[in-house]
C-alpha cells in the first residue's frame, strides 16, 4: 500500500490552495483562527513583546481567515469586490514575503554582512 500526501496541480498557485484550504473551513473555523491571531497580537503588544516578525505573522493569519469569511463562496462578485479581494491578498502576500526575508536574516545571526 503506498501512502502519499495529496500534492497540488503543477498548474495551481499557492493561491488557489490557500482558497481552497479556507473554503474547506466553516465560519467557525474562520473566526476562531482570525481571534486567536488577534489575541495574540494584543497580548504580545501589551506585555511589550511585540516584535515586527510576530505582529507580521499574525497579519497573515488574520488575513488568510478574513479572506476566507468574506470570499468563503464561489460565486462571481462585482469588480470592486474583486479588487478589495485583491487587496487582502496582496497585503498579506506582500507582508509575507517581508517576513520571510526577515526570518532569513534572522537564521544567518549577527555574522551577516551586506
Amino acid at each position: 500500500m503506498q501512502h502519499v500526501a495529496p500534492l497540488a496541480s503543477p498548474r495551481e498557485s499557492i493561491f488557489a490552495v490557500l482558497a481552497s484550504t479556507a473554503r474547506k473551513l466553516s465560519y467557525r473555523d474562520l473566526s476562531a483562527v482570525a481571534a486567536a491571531s488577534g489575541a495574540a497580537a494584543l497580548v504580545a503588544a501589551a506585555m511589550g513583546r511585540a516584535s515586527w516578525m510576530l505582529l507580521s505573522a499574525c497579519y497573515v493569519v488574520w488575513c488568510f481567515a478574513g479572506w476566507g469569511i468574506l470570499f468563503h463562496t464561489t460565486t462571481p462578485r462585482t469588480a470592486r469586490w474583486r479588487a478589495f479581494q485583491w487587496t487582502i491578498v496582496g497585503s498579506a502576500s506582500v507582508v509575507a514575503v517581508i517576513l520571510g526575508v526577515g526570518v532569513f536574516f534572522w537564521a544567518l545571526g549577527p555574522s551577516w554582512k551586506l
